[in-house]
């Protein structure tokens, strides 16, 4: 078994049904849970005392933080069961050589555990209608060597807090606001007031599909701080340092400052956290584990540079100042390229002036309507000599006009216009009857298309005009 680096640690834990004081609360009753075992190599699973300090097993310390949920007493059967499920699988015997090999290894063994404690809430809300809907989020820390691996489903947190470098939230939310925030439609102050801030897109016991837990490793050094808590903890404090939307500073305390200021004690520590929420106007269970490295490695932490404020008035000057500086980017850009084109191409600029090109156009659209001019006059002439030449004699017209008249008589029936369709050159069947001469083929008094005198009455070519 790989031997530990030299780690002390103290720590306290603690939960309450802080909402119950609170005539407006929603909950009467404590649906939080929690387990510490600060030490995975013996078999007692005791709560430590508070502030003592305590030197790091060979296979590390746990620590766990479960907010149930449900309604009645199922919120706090779920967490329990979550609880339990923790405390089963974390004993000496089920901790082999290839669960604690690596990071990695530890990180998988968490998430494993997570997703059977989501098993066994279903199993036994299936077991109990009343039951029925219970659930609970989960989020667990296990520290090996200098190494934290923390795992979580659902909106509990884990934060570390460094005096160089001040807290950091170490874990994301699984919830609605916390996906708005993502997607930058809410900042981290709205996400307080906001009417859905209660809702968790990811929890055990959840019937619709698997818990899906997130995972996370970093090192951990001398004079760190992990505080595992609910959100009744922190949906009533804010992390850190807030500003208003005129760049003010807000009145209401913080977990930093908190922290900041009783790093001696983490009794202390948890009930001043307890005063602030109380003051803050807690509405829900609130639970908190704080565990403060006393001895170690140095912390990578403590070089890290501190986490700015959350300031709504400092992000929009940036943003506005951001898109000013484009701005100027972009005219002067355009600036430049104007200027450049002036000074280095003015003879190209002078080539491809509209005025030159309008003026080729129109001399060459000239010159083509003169050609084409020209060339239809010679064609008409062409055409006028040869109409001249071909037109026949006078003699010869009256021949024809002769021809013409006796052709229309012989075509008439009863003195009517003969219908032709299609090509006048082709030839027709006598014997076939056109839409008059069918219309004609009864007797005058039986048909009252007939009309009274052929000769003067107007007959149009079409025939459904003659109707």
């Amino acid at each position: 078994m790989k031997k530990n680096q030299y780690i002390s640690f103290r720590l306290v834990a603690y939960t309450d049904a802080a909402g119950k004081y609170s005539p407006e609360a929603f909950r009467s009753g404590n649906e939080d849970n929690f387990f510490v075992d600060d030490d995975l190599t013996d078999t007692t699973t005791s709560k430590v005392a508070q502030d003592e300090v305590l030197q790091l097993g060979e296979l590390g310390m746990l620590m766990a933080v479960a907010d149930g949920m449900g309604g009645m007493n199922a919120g706090e059967v779920a967490s329990q069961i979550a609880i339990d499920t923790v405390k089963a699988a974390f004993n000496k015997a089920s901790l082999s050589e290839s669960v604690i090999a690596t990071s990695q290894s530890r990180q998988k063994y968490l998430e494993t555990v997570i997703k059977q404690a989501d098993k066994n809430i279903k199993t036994e809300a299936r077991k109990d209608n009343s039951r029925e809907g219970m659930g609970s989020t989960i989020i667990l820390a296990w520290l090996f060597n200098n190494e934290l691996t923390i795992s979580w489903c659902g909106d509990s947190r884990a934060y570390i807090f460094n005096e160089k470098s001040g807290i950091r939230l170490i874990s994301q939310d699984h919830s609605y606001v916390q996906e708005l925030v993502n997607k930058g439609l809410l900042t981290y102050d709205q996400t307080f007031d906001h009417p859905q801030n209660n809702i968790i897109t990811r929890s055990l016991g959840d019937p619709t599909k698997d818990a899906k837990p997130e995972s996370k490793t970093l090192n951990v050094g001398k004079g760190d701080i992990i505080l595992l808590c609910s959100d009744g903890l922190s949906g009533v404090l804010r992390d850190r340092k807030t500003y208003d939307g005129n760049g003010q500073l807000l009145p209401e305390e913080n977990i930093e400052d908190i922290i900041r200021t009783h790093t001696s004690s983490m009794k202390e520590c948890r009930e001043a956290l307890w005063v602030a929420a109380e003051r803050g106007g807690w509405y829900d269970n609130v639970t908190a584990i704080l565990c403060q490295i006393t001895d170690g490695p140095e912390s990578s932490w403590a070089t890290i540079p501190i986490a700015t404020s959350t300031n709504k008035s400092s992000s929009r000057g940036k943003r506005v100042l951001l898109f000013s500086c484009i701005g100027f980017l972009v005219i002067a850009a355009i600036g430049a390229a104007f200027y450049l084109g002036r000074s280095s191409g003015s003879n190209s600029i002078k080539e491809t002036i509209p005025t030159d090109s309008i003026f080729s156009e129109v001399s060459d659209s000239i010159h083509a309507k003169d050609s084409l001019s020209d060339k239809q006059e010679e064609i008409e002439t062409e055409e006028s000599y040869k109409e001249s030449t071909e037109k026949p004699t006078v003699q010869e017209q009256i021949k024809k006009q002769v021809e013409q008249k006796n052709d229309t008589v012989a075509s008439k029936p009863n003195g009517l216009t003969k219908i032709e369709k299609g090509d006048k050159t082709e030839k027709k069947d006598d014997n076939r009857l056109t839409p008059i001469k069918d219309k004609m083929k009864k007797e005058p008094v039986d048909n009252p298309l007939t009309p009274t005198n052929p000769k003067k009455d107007n007959i149009n070519e079409n025939p459904l005009n003659n109707q």
